[in-house]
């Protein structure tokens, strides 16, 4: 049976317990603010405030992180939320790195922070295929959904569109909704509430403007360019740990679970 829900009023009022249970059987609820559980047990008859007797951390959702084993040519840091590039020469074109956490369905929302904005052609961020590598996610590639630091769009290796915008600035942070039922991907400038997919009529609540996702497994992808001078770049990930900056899209589930 599962655990009762209940959400603690704002300002610490009581929660009343309207339950029909026996006095002080200690029924479980889980606190549901956030989708965030904290185990508190009712001790008290039906219609009186509840006594928290036992506060504890119940076990919660954990979110992804960047993946070790699918960096390339990046270093990892900030709890693998970090990646930054490393590449320097030819060989270390096309420096990129993608969350293991791999999904079929759903609709899922997260934000990636341009850190730093390297000097690398091509660097931008996504989602792909568990298997992608940068030449698979742009160009001639058809394994995933990218946009580029120059707002070029790029759906299962066709250019969707160019926007007319500036390039990203430092700290500014993106929202992607990922709707993997529809297979359908939008993007926005989540630190100034942007228009979703630079159209005033897209909108991942209601499965509008969205670009192609591609079949297959999915993972949150960033790539740092396919031409030198990309060492340096720095992508942030919020996978869901943390607070968003944008209002995550009815119907999405907050972050990337793991």
């Amino acid at each position: 049976m599962g655990l009762a829900v209940v959400t603690v009023a704002a300002g610490g009022l009581p929660v009343v317990d309207v339950t029909a249970i026996a006095p002080r059987t200690g029924t479980p609820v889980t606190e549901a603010v956030n989708g965030r559980g904290v185990s508190v047990t009712k001790v008290a008859a039906r219609g009186l405030p509840v006594v928290f007797e036992m506060i504890g951390v119940a076990p919660g959702v954990t979110y992804a992180t960047w993946d070790a084993a699918t960096v390339t040519a990046v270093t990892l840091s900030g709890g693998g939320l970090v990646a930054t590039s490393t590449g320097t020469t030819s060989v270390d074109q096309g420096a990129h790195v993608a969350s293991a956490t791999g999904k079929t369905g759903g609709k899922y929302y997260f934000e990636i922070t341009w850190t730093t904005v390297n000097a690398g052609g091509n660097v931008g961020l996504g989602v792909g295929t568990t298997t992608s590598t940068y030449t698979g996610m742009g160009n001639g590639g058809t394994t995933g959904v990218l946009f580029y630091k120059g707002f070029n769009a790029w759906s299962m290796g066709v250019k969707i569109l160019t926007w007319s915008a500036s390039l990203p600035i430092v700290d500014e942070r993106s929202g992607i909704a990922a709707d993997l039922d529809n297979r359908k991907f939008w993007f926005r400038n989540a630190s100034t509430a942007g228009i979703w997919n630079n159209s005033g009529t897209a909108n991942p609540a209601t499965n509008t403007g969205g670009l192609t996702i591609p079949a297959g497994t999915m993972v949150p992808f960033c790539t740092f360019g396919g031409t030198l001078g990309g060492a340096g770049g720095i992508f942030t990930a919020n996978f869901g740990a943390s607070a968003f900056v944008g209002a995550v899209p009815a119907g999405f589930t907050p972050g990337w679970p793991a």
